[in-house]
C-alpha cells in the first residue's frame, strides 16, 4: 500500500527530464542563427573599422575573424547541438572546429600586427582572456571528439563527461563574448556608451538561449 502511494513520482520525474530535453524548435533556431551570424559579420566589420574613420586595414581582420569564429560559428555550433540527434551532434563538432580555425586566424593577425608595431603580447585582460578561450576551446574540442563523437567517441554515453563538456564550453563561449566587448571598448573608448550598447544588444538577446 505504501509503494502504491509513491508510484506516481517516477513518471513525473521522467516527464520533467523529457521536458528539459526538448529539441530547439526550427523557428527559434533560425531566428537565433540570424542574430549570431548577422552580428558576427556586421559587428565584426564595425569593430574592424573602429576608431571612426580608421577604415579597413590588416588589423581589421582580427576582430572580424574572432567575431565570425566565436560568435557566428561557435554560436551556431551550440544552437545546432540543441537541435539534438546524431546528425546535429556531428554538425555541432564540425561547425565548432570551423569557429576555432577562424579564431586562430584572427589570433595570427593580432600576433603579427603587434610584432610589426613592436608591441608586447598579452599585456591586457582582453588578450589574456582571448588566449584562455583559444586554449580552453581547443582542449574542449579535442575532448569532445575523443570522448563524445557519436561514431567513435570512446565514452559517448558518459553523462558526467557530456555535462562537463556542455557547461565548460558554454563558459568558454561566455568569456569569448565578453572579450569581444572589452576589445571594442579599447577601440571606441569607454565614453561611447551608445556604441557599446548597440554592439552588446544582440549578444544579450542571444545569450539566454545560447549559453543557458
Amino acid at each position: 500500500h505504501h509503494k502504491a502511494a509513491r508510484a506516481p513520482t517516477a513518471p513525473t520525474q521522467h516527464n520533467a527530464t523529457m521536458a528539459k530535453m526538448t529539441p530547439l524548435p526550427t523557428n527559434k533556431y533560425l531566428l537565433l542563427l540570424s542574430i549570431v551570424i548577422g552580428h558576427s559579420l556586421l559587428g565584426g566589420y564595425y569593430a574592424g573599422t573602429r576608431p571612426e574613420g580608421a577604415g579597413w586595414r590588416f588589423f581589421s581582420w582580427h576582430p572580424f575573424l574572432m567575431m565570425v569564429g566565436m560568435v557566428g560559428l561557435m554560436g551556431t555550433a551550440t544552437l545546432t547541438k540543441k537541435r539534438m540527434g546524431y546528425t546535429n551532434t556531428k554538425l555541432h563538432g564540425m561547425i565548432a572546429w570551423a569557429g576555432l580555425m577562424s579564431s586562430y586566424a584572427g589570433f595570427y593577425v593580432i600576433y603579427q600586427n603587434k610584432n610589426t608595431m613592436g608591441k608586447d603580447h598579452y599585456t591586457t585582460l582582453h588578450s589574456k582572456a582571448g588566449l584562455a578561450v583559444l586554449v580552453g576551446s581547443t582542449m574542449l574540442g579535442m575532448a569532445g571528439g575523443m570522448f563524445l563523437h557519436p561514431d567513435f567517441g570512446i565514452d559517448k554515453q558518459n553523462g558526467l563527461i557530456r555535462t562537463g563538456h556542455k557547461f565548460a564550453s558554454r563558459g568558454m563561449l561566455g568569456l569569448a563574448w565578453l572579450a569581444t566587448l572589452s576589445g571594442l571598448q579599447t577601440l571606441i573608448g569607454e565614453d561611447d556608451v551608445k556604441g557599446l550598447l548597440f554592439f552588446a544588444a544582440p549578444l544579450v538577446l542571444a545569450a539566454p538561449f545560447t549559453l543557458l
